[in-house]
């Protein structure tokens, strides 16, 4: 049954589905920051109430509210600091439509008295994506499509928490407080002096948490980079296996990322292009690549607030380990028109604050060159594997599945020939996570006791001492 306003063309029916579109742009904003590393404190959206449109719309005199009325629709979005706050304001301007008029903050308005200073929160109202619209976040047929097609616009409010403090505190005392209204105009003028003050007071502590971001986002000390990786040498980078392609990339990202979302093919061409813009054209240079970077350390800096694909976590990790590089080499791929701007945003949370992933050796019969730099854990494998054959025997080293004399390992290993002093050769799998690397090298160092060989990764233990740690 279709219900009418007195007066109005209005379908009140229109509120069954309202609260659908809410959610849906709210996982839309939700999606938008985190793609490009922004932790919002809250986001937030909600329909206006039929009450509260009707009153607007009696205050107004709006002939057509629903085309008029533009926070009918209307999310929330607090930061907690102004860079985050500016930056969301940006992606919002980027991806969205938004009427001459309708990007404002009306805590800036001209007239406003100074005795009604302290209110600071950006107003966008946005009417649809812009074109062209190739998101795919706009869900075909879906309630937020509808919106757009037929309301006048939706409103995004974006403040920092400690607007949102003062803001609400103001509206509740103040704005809409009934104790305000029954007192004297003299005692009116204290409370406005002491919101002034509280205003004041919210401006420095903006000013200070804008500080402290921007002292995270490039902190001074220096940074563990692990130079001494040596990528010019060829040994640190693998260029066996499979090149790297749609099919065999999907099933590197379902290997290493099984516990997030799959994402559609789209996607994955999109991570090819990345993975090949930094030079990885085989499955084993991608590993490698990846076998540095310290994935949980990227995804706890990250701190996403929805959950984000694997080809999301393929882009972080290869920022973590080529970084400014990397904005150079990518920034311009893909269809997202500031893509080099977001790159730039991730990377400040990661930027001095994550370490790769190495293996060092020490011990009385380790060789210098293994001792006088950090490997990687699939290459730490082989090396140690070369120098104990070389030390005790290939039988020692000999390790079920995993090191074999004849290149009779399993296919998915992606075995490696590894030679040896002798001139004879062994077959090592690359196919390793961090563990199981870990455990390999246990084995090996089990197997040949009479040898002082040790592995620590990053300082911790690993194997060669008296007893392993598990």
């Amino acid at each position: 049954m279709v219900l009418v306003a007195d007066g109005s063309n209005i379908d009140y029916t229109t509120w069954d589905w309202l609260p659908e579109a809410a959610e849906e742009m709210q996982a839309y904003i939700s999606r938008l920051l985190a793609e490009s590393g922004i932790r919002a404190h809250d986001v937030s959206a909600r329909a206006k109430s039929i009450a509260s449109f009707r009153r607007k719309q009696e205050l107004k005199g709006y002939e057509n509210p629903l085309t008029q009325i533009t926070d009918i629709v209307a999310i929330r979005i607090i930061t907690y600091s102004t860079i985050d706050r500016d930056r969301a304001a940006d992606l919002v301007r980027e991806r969205f439509v938004i009427p001459d008029g309708e990007d404002r903050n009306p805590g800036e308005d001209r007239g406003r008295p100074d005795s009604r200073r302290g209110y600071d929160c950006r107003h966008l109202v946005v009417t649809g994506e812009k074109p062209p619209a190739d998101s795919g976040w706009v869900v075909a047929g879906g309630k937020l499509q509808k919106y757009f097609a037929e309301c006048g616009g939706l409103e995004i409010q974006i403040r920092t928490v400690a607007g949102h403090a003062w803001a609400e505190f103001e509206h509740a005392r103040r704005y809409k407080g009934a104790q305000y209204a029954a007192i004297s105009a003299q005692d009116q003028s204290v409370i406005d002096g002491l919101f002034g003050a509280a205003a004041d007071a919210r401006s420095a502590l903006d000013s200070i948490f804008k500080a402290i971001d921007g002292f995270l986002a490039s902190p001074s000390a220096a940074t563990n980079r692990a130079a001494t990786l040596e990528e010019s040498d060829d040994r640190a980078v693998n260029t066996e296996g499979p090149a790297l392609e749609i099919d065999s990339l999907t099933r590197l990202l379902a290997d290493r990322y099984p516990e997030d979302g799959a994402g559609s093919e789209k996607g994955v061409e999109f991570a090819l292009d990345l993975a090949r813009a930094c030079g990885l054209t085989t499955i084993g240079a991608a590993e490698t690549a990846l076998d540095t970077v310290d994935h949980e350390q990227v995804v706890r800096l990250m701190d996403t607030s929805v959950p984000v694909t694997r080809v999301r976590r393929f882009d972080d990790d290869l920022l973590a380990r080529f970084e400014e590089e990397y904005i150079s080499r990518t920034g311009a791929v893909g269809a997202v028109a500031n893509r080099r701007q977001q790159l730039e945003w991730r990377f400040d949370r990661l930027r001095g604050k994550t370490r790769y992933k190495t293996y060092t050796f020490e011990g009385e019969d380790a060789p210098d060159d293994l001792t006088s730099r950090p490997f990687t854990a699939s290459l730490a494998v082989r090396e140690l594997a070369r120098a104990v054959a070389h030390r005790a025997g290939v039988d020692v080293v000999l390790v079920p599945d995993a090191i074999s004399r004849l290149d009779d390992l399993k296919v998915g290993s992606r075995a490696v020939e590894v030679s040896l002093a002798d001139g004879t050769s062994i077959w090592v799998a690359t196919n390793i996570g961090r563990g199981y690397a870990e455990e390999i090298m246990q084995t090996i160092l089990r197997q040949a006791p009479g040898l002082d060989v040790r592995v620590r990764r990053e300082g911790f233990p690993v194997a060669g001492f008296d007893t392993d740690p598990s």
